[in-house]
């Protein structure tokens, strides 16, 4: 061993050195031609986390708080098989310095209100994930994952956020305090008798106790509360979480049928299987006529075609995108989309979703539900993630 051992200035050189890397000398080992390999004698269980942070101190990736932790112990662990290459980790023992500064990982459980959004941040942990995942597909407002923030977002309805504090509730999640004041003014509400209700009146719609949110949306984005925008509002309660009061539903019905009306009504229903559903592919293609829910997206994974061949009898031939061979041929014209499989590129809206699956599981399907306004289910069943029956889903009758 020499007299005067090496030390060098950063934890990564260190790391770089024992997963072989660089040499004492501090020159690149590297090369793509060939494996690294350490001039230690390393326990099994080390090899790949010490090449893991070999690799990633090459390319300039700074540590994690955590990783930093357990690269300093793994210098320190191999402190006599250094000392025999001539290299002392005092510099590690004593004050270990890094090259770039580490990464700060946000690991706190929280949910918080911003902007008409509730947003709920976790760890990543599979158990959790799938609850959220199982929510969004029953929620009234859209739940969905933004991979750009690393959290999720839910539309602030009053059904959201009930789910949302009581759900981080049951997980020990801090709760914000723009969450807690909501919630308060629900509790506060819900002591007297009165309902999130659209009612039709002389002249104009309107929705009793709805929040100025709600009202501003469907002002901005929804065309207002005049007396012939009334489809749209319909269409738009089960999405927006309000409800419609009887008088309404009875004009609804007598004006185009039950059928359609359960369409309005329900984010999610199914087709009786036993019964002639091409009498219902008619309502569905004079439903999204009378509602502008264009377009139809079909997806058949049995690859039968069966669906798409009673839907395209309704339209024309430029109306029609076959998604798996034209990616890309969607426009405002285009009235049919049929796919046989989730394709990579996102879809930011589908205004209604007719699948031939009632298990719709993984993570490409499970965006599409959620971005999906409405779905129908042309399937005797529908499951939910567990391969049990999910909620009761409104039968189109």
């Amino acid at each position: 061993m020499p007299n005067t051992l090496i030390t060098y200035t950063h934890v990564e050189d260190y790391i770089e050195l024992i997963a072989g890397f660089r040499d004492v000398s501090g020159k690149s080992r590297y090369s793509i031609f060939q494996i690294p390999e350490s001039p230690l004698n390393l326990a099994r269980y080390d090899v790949k986390v010490l090449e893991s942070f070999g690799t990633q101190s090459k390319d300039g990736v700074a540590f994690t708080d955590r990783q930093a932790k357990l690269a300093t112990d793994l210098v320190i662990k191999y402190e006599r098989q250094l000392a025999k290459l001539g290299v002392s980790v005092a510099p590690v023992k004593e004050n270990p310095v890094f090259r770039i500064p580490l990464r700060q990982i946000d690991r706190t459980s929280r949910i918080w209100a911003d902007n008409n959004n509730i947003y709920i941040r976790f760890p990543y942990n599979m158990e959790t994930i799938d609850a959220v995942r199982t929510e969004s597909k029953q929620s009234l407002g859209k739940i969905e994952w933004t991979p750009a923030d690393k959290l999720w977002r839910a539309d602030l309805t009053e059904y959201n956020l009930n789910w949302a504090y009581a759900f981080a509730q049951a997980n020990k999640f801090e709760i914000d305090s723009t969450v807690t004041s909501l919630m308060n003014q629900i509790l506060e509400v819900e002591k007297q008798s009165y309902a999130i209700e659209l009612k039709a009146g002389a002249e104009t719609l309107s929705i009793t106790n709805a929040m100025p949110s709600l009202i501003e949306y469907i002002d901005t984005h929804l065309q207002g509360f005049a007396a012939d925008n009334l489809l749209k509002l319909v269409d738009y309660a089960p999405i927006l979480g309000y409800t419609c009061d009887r008088v309404i539903e009875e004009v609804v019905i007598e004006a185009y049928g039950p059928r359609f009306w359960s369409l309005c009504a329900n984010k999610e229903l199914k087709v009786d299987m036993t019964s002639n559903y091409k009498d219902q592919i008619a309502e569905l293609v004079n439903y999204a006529t009378a509602t502008q829910r264009w377009p139809i997206y079909v997806y058949e994974p049995d690859m039968s075609d069966r669906l798409a061949m009673l839907f395209i009898r309704h339209f024309k031939n430029d109306e029609i995108v076959d998604l798996d061979k034209n990616p890309d041929g969607i426009t405002a014209n285009t009235r049919l989309v049929h796919t046989r499989k989730i394709p990579k590129t996102k879809i930011n809206s589908i205004p209604l979703l007719v699948s031939s699956a009632g298990m719709l599981f993984g993570g490409d399907r499970q965006v599409w539900i959620q971005t999906a306004d409405k779905v129908v289910y042309f399937s005797k069943e529908v499951y939910n993630k567990t391969n049990k029956k999910g909620k009761d889903v409104c039968l189109l009758n």
